[in-house]
Order: structure tokens, then C-alpha cells, then sequence
């Protein structure tokens, strides 16, 4: 190869799309939001053995009516890969309601259809009165029952964790309602690490390990890790669940848009 040809291969390489990106860096802040960002949402790529098997979206999408209260809607859809889906197709549809004040649970909706398991149920939750009212689309049952004060659903959880002053090394109740029971889910954390995220930035990240009893948003059961920023946005940037036998999936994220704070 003749100097031309190595120059013309070096000119190639330096300018091709991405080469010489450079990530951006986002620090750690003392400072963190205070409410939801509407219009904020998050893709995550779902991963098995190094394999996409399919994707999770999540996005604070309006604010609506619930009861008179003006409440956050935020929806969260889970499909199935071209990989999985012929084996195990994923259909899944979660919608959590939030008051915009109080930033507790108003309605919790989920449509699930996983290989030959689905479901489809709703809680509404009277934060006032303490009561949940539960109701299957399915065989079309109602039952009430009594819930702690400012509960929250399987997905209002997670944002909420994200509005708090977190610490390392210490641990955080939240009561969740789930599978018509309710839950003190124990959110714990641990140290901070550096984390690059592709084509997103490179972050200050806090390991959470959250103690889930009920049926979680990915799968069922399983240990999980999760990795938050420590900007002021507290993103989630990866969450790996450990199957027993199967072993360790993994939600990484792959796209975000921030919203804005209304």
C-alpha cells in the first residue's frame, strides 16, 4: 500500500460518522428535581446473553383529569424483539396516574400479554379515603381494600425514588400496591461509579437495589440491580435482573429526552 492510499485510509477514518465523538459528560449535582417532567421519556434496549430481545419505552406523556385531580399520565410499553417473539412474544401496556401535587398514585392500569399468560386489571386508589378499588377487564370483578397512606403503583415507584434525596450506603421505604396487596418496598442503595452510557453521555452512576416482592414491569421474579444518575435528573441508565436458571437480563438505556418541568 503506497503513502497515498494509507493518508486517503487515515482521512477515511477520522471522518467517518462517530469516529472521533466525543460522550458527554454529565456530574454528579447535590441538586435534584422536585416534580416529573412532562413530555420526559426514556428507551431501553432489553437484553439476554449479549442479545437484544426487546425494547421498553417509558414517557411522562400528558397531564389529565383522575377524579377531579390533575394527575401526570405516564405510559410504559415492553415488546418483544424479532429474536424473542416468535418464541415468546411480549405485548405489554403499564399507565400510571400521579398527582401532580402530592406526586402520589391515583390509577394504576396494566394490559399484559406474555407467551399464553395475559391480563388486563386497574386500581383506582382514594388517597383521601385510603381505599383501593380494583378492577379485572378480564372476568370483570371488583373488590375493595384498604391501602397506606400516600401508596404508590408498580411504575409511580420509581419516579418517585428518582425526587428524593438519596444517600449511599442507606435504605428507603415506599409503600407500593401490587397484585391487590400492598407492599413496603425497600429500595437500597449502594456506592457510585462511573458509567458510559453509548451515545448518551458518560455519568456519575448510584447502584439501587430495589427488594421487589411482587410481580415486577420486566419479568416476575428475580434479584434486581439498577444504576441511576447522579446529575439532577436522576435518569435510570441500566437495570439487571437475575433469573433463576436463565441468568441476568438487562435493560440498558438508548435514547433520552428530558421534557420539561410544567
Amino acid at each position: 500500500m503506497n503513502k497515498r492510499a494509507v493518508i486517503f485510509l487515515l482521512a477515511g477514518t477520522l471522518f467517518m460518522p462517530g469516529a472521533n465523538a466525543v460522550e458527554k459528560v454529565y456530574p454528579r449535582s447535590e441538586q435534584h428535581i422536585q416534580t416529573l417532567s412532562l413530555g420526559e421519556k426514556m428507551t431501553f434496549k432489553v437484553s439476554y446473553l449479549g442479545i437484544k430481545v426487546g425494547e421498553a419505552v417509558v414517557e411522562v406523556k400528558e397531564i389529565v383529569k383522575v377524579n377531579e385531580r390533575d394527575a401526570f399520565h405516564i405510559i410504559l410499553t415492553a415488546r418483544s424483539g424479532s429474536v424473542l417473539r416468535w418464541l415468546y412474544p411480549v405485548n405489554d401496556t403499564h399507565h400510571s396516574y400521579v398527582d401532580v401535587k402530592k406526586l402520589h398514585s391515583l390509577k394504576y392500569e396494566k394490559e399484559i400479554s406474555e407467551g399464553r399468560y395475559q391480563t388486563h386489571k386497574m386500581m383506582e386508589y382514594d388517597q383521601d379515603e385510603h381505599i383501593g378499588r380494583f378492577y379485572s377487564f378480564k372476568d370483570k370483578t371488583r373488590k375493595e381494600m384498604f391501602i397506606p397512606k400516600n401508596v404508590q403503583d408498580q411504575l409511580s415507584c420509581a419516579f418517585w425514588f428518582r425526587l428524593q434525596e438519596v444517600k449511599q450506603n442507606s435504605k428507603i421505604a415506599i409503600p407500593v400496591n401490587a397484585d391487590e396487596k400492598n407492599w413496603d418496598l425497600e429500595a437500597i442503595t449502594h456506592g457510585i461509579q462511573e458509567m458510559k452510557i453509548d451515545h448518551i453521555g458518560i455519568f456519575q452512576a448510584m447502584e439501587v437495589e430495589p427488594i421487589i416482592m411482587f410481580e415486577g414491569l420486566f419479568v416476575r421474579r428475580g434479584k434486581i440491580r439498577g444504576w441511576m444518575s447522579m446529575d439532577e435528573r436522576r435518569i435510570p441508565l441500566v437495570m439487571k435482573v437475575k433469573i433463576p436458571v436463565l441468568g441476568d437480563v438487562t435493560a440498558t438505556l438508548t435514547g433520552y429526552e428530558s421534557g420539561k418541568i410544567s
